[in-house]
């Protein structure tokens, strides 16, 4: 009774293998345990957060853009070599049309969605892109399952593959009949969006690294924002009110609207300074003004100066400043309008070279001489060069018409 029993139930199985469509038979072990996102969120952001949306995709336009077809060989748990044909995007491209700079990445956070929780996957941008990496078509006919790693000839045919964001594949174990050729058109998509890349050795048991049903990925920006005034110090007159140049250099420009400059004085009795950089001198004396983004720090040196203080160089009414310099990169607050400030160095800054009047000290030129006995001599010459020439045109003339 048993062996009937355990014979019909093998006859239903096979049966259900030959009779299934293939993505459902794809032996991706927990393929249903997780939901199938239809658009991917990318977010940038520095190390710790916060994370700002860059851009959303949909599904079409994922698929509009250079989708590509390659092939993948991986080592999971079991283990056994996977086989894996993918349609997808490379991580590089889908940062290049989300308008990310790749060089300016560090690492990446693959969000995932499956039945239970919400949970992130993070690896770097060197393991993931720096890093060249491989399918090895010789991988399956040469993988030692007692020692779980391929061996000596696992690695020797092989082809560099990108890192990609999987769209739809096709992910099978080698041992169940997997092999390379695919068509591509039994493509997965209960997984969507996979992470999936090469090896770069025959040894490593990479498979459960490559995340799946991921809807996010925050971007993690390298370094950190930093602030830059143009310039170390100013000269100001009592009463003068003006606004500072202070610039955020940030790595993406999305983050420059959720970028906030932190600005104080070091005493508030000569000078003070409001939430937009705006400087007010209350009084003679010297204080410094502070600009703070994150641990980023940038300070300018302001002096009040007395209301009939006259500024060097002729300055305006409120004063100029001085050892202004100008080329910072980023994003500029503009001086306030009717603010006499001079941002020397700037383009369409002052020219301080020119003038309008003599300086005082000035010396004149000396007068030409205009009797050169140098005029005399080139004034012979000319006229003895046009007689002499003359003469000879005069015989030469005389003598072809006598010989006539």
């Amino acid at each position: 009774m048993m062996r009937r029993l355990f014979s019909a139930t093998a006859a239903l199985l096979l049966v259900m293998l030959l009779v299934l469509p293939p993505t459902v038979r794809a032996l991706d072990d927990d393929e249903f345990n997780g939901f199938a996102a239809d658009t991917l969120t990318i977010t940038v952001g520095y190390f710790g957060g916060p994370y700002y949306t860059k851009k959303v995709f949909t599904l079409d336009e994922l698929w509009s853009l250079d989708v590509q077809y390659v092939d993948y060989t991986f080592i999971d748990n079991m283990p056994s070599v996977v086989i894996d044909h993918v349609a997808g995007i490379t991580l590089a491209d889908l940062m290049d049309a989300a308008g990310i700079d790749l060089g300016s990445i560090q690492s990446f956070n693959f969000w995932t969605r499956d039945k239970q929780s919400d949970y992130y996957t993070s690896l770097s941008k060197t393991f993931l892109i720096d890093t060249p990496r491989y399918c090895y078509y010789s991988l399956p006919d040469n993988f030692d399952y007692d020692e779980r790693a391929g061996n000596e000839y696992a690695t020797l045919d092989g082809a560099r593959v990108p890192t990609m964001i999987a769209l739809g594949d096709d992910w099978n174990r080698s041992i169940a009949g997997a092999s390379f050729g695919s068509d591509y058109e039994n493509l997965n998509t209960n997984t969507r969006f996979r992470l999936v890349f090469g090896q770069t050795d025959a040894i490593a048991h990479t498979a459960s690294q490559s995340a799946k049903w991921i809807h996010k990925i925050e971007v993690t920006l390298g370094g950190a924002p930093t602030v830059t005034m143009d310039g170390s110090a100013l000269d100001m007159k009592v009463g003068s009110v003006f606004r500072t140049e202070a610039r955020v250099n940030l790595a993406d420009a999305v983050l420059a609207g959720h970028t906030k400059v932190d600005w104080s004085s070091s005493d508030d009795s000569i000078a003070t300074v409001d939430e937009n950089g705006t400087v007010t001198v209350h009084r003679e004396g010297t204080a410094t003004i502070t600009a703070r983004v994150g641990d980023s720090v940038s300070t300018i040196t302001v002096t009040g100066r007395p209301e009939n203080w006259v500024a060097p160089n002729g300055g305006g009414s409120v004063g100029t400043p001085s050892g202004l310099t100008g080329n910072a990169v980023g994003y500029p607050l503009s001086i306030l309008p009717g603010a006499n400030v001079q941002a020397i160095g700037n383009d369409g800054g002052v020219q301080n070279w020119r003038t309008d009047e003599m300086a005082a000290n000035a010396i004149a030129l000396p007068n030409i001489a205009r009797k050169n006995p140098m005029v005399v001599v080139m004034a012979v010459g000319a006229l003895a060069f046009v007689l002499v020439g003359g003469g000879v045109k005069l015989i030469t003339y005389r003598k072809s018409v006598g010989g006539k």
